[in-house]
């Protein structure tokens, strides 16, 4: 299996470019930390396709093969539109992020957000006053950190506190965090891969049988007429 190329055009002025692994199932859109890029997944998008899911791996507006310029502030908007363009073609989705951008992503919600968000080691810069802030959400969030790398974990655990949606927690000891942490702890990617199979894989089933009837309807009134 062999992952491809693939574009989603946002908007008129924005094209976000990545890989795709085209495995026709429950798609899975993966999504770098601020300044890094799509190579951080290398290894983990591979794994996460083995199990069975259509993973998407994108790069952020001005970063790599994308359009558009880099912006912390504008990274809300720009994802929640993404992620309405997948899944009007593909279907419910996942979404796996870590550091800065999952914490920022915690606030996902409405039409176009994903039925799951697997948050890898994230930690927000928010000023003190707005670290006790509710992140009012529907998403299902799995958080997954370290609990040896100090602040980081600790970082962690305040962005969960913070979840008032259904959530779960899952640590190692470990110093790593983000991909490296999968990388390093193999075991992790299987408990995303249970998550997943738990909360979207039975949404996407149902869009996808709903799809499937609306295509045989609409066939079978054409050929009437």
């Amino acid at each position: 299996m062999e992952r491809l190329p693939i574009e989603v055009r946002v908007r008129r002025d924005l094209v976000i470019r990545g890989h795709e692994w085209p495995v026709e199932r429950a798609p899975v859109v993966m999504l770098h930390d601020h300044g890094e890029d799509l190579d951080a997944w290398r290894g983990v998008d591979r794994a996460l396709a083995e199990q069975g899911f259509r993973v998407i791996s994108l790069e952020l507006p001005g970063h790599g093969l994308s359009d558009g310029t880099p912006g912390e502030a504008t990274v809300l908007g720009d994802v929640t539109e993404l992620l309405g363009q997948v899944s009007e073609v593909w279907g419910p989705l996942g979404l796996c992020t870590y550091g800065r951008l999952a914490a920022d992503l915690c606030a996902l919600d409405g039409p176009s957000a994903p039925v799951a968000h697997i948050a890898l080691s994230p930690y927000s810069q928010d000023a003190p006053d707005n670290k006790g802030r509710s992140l009012n959400t529907r998403v299902l969030h799995l958080i997954i950190a370290a609990t040896s790398d100090g602040p980081r974990s600790e970082a962690a655990r305040v962005v969960f506190d913070r979840l008032s949606a259904q959530k779960l927690w899952a640590s190692v000891a470990a110093h790593s965090h983000g991909p490296d942490l999968l990388r390093s702890n193999p075991h992790l990617i299987d408990d995303i891969c249970i998550f997943l199979r738990r909360y979207l894989v039975p949404r996407h089933l149902s869009w996808t049988a709903t799809a499937h009837a609306t295509a045989v309807s609409e066939f079978l009134e054409e050929e009437s007429e």
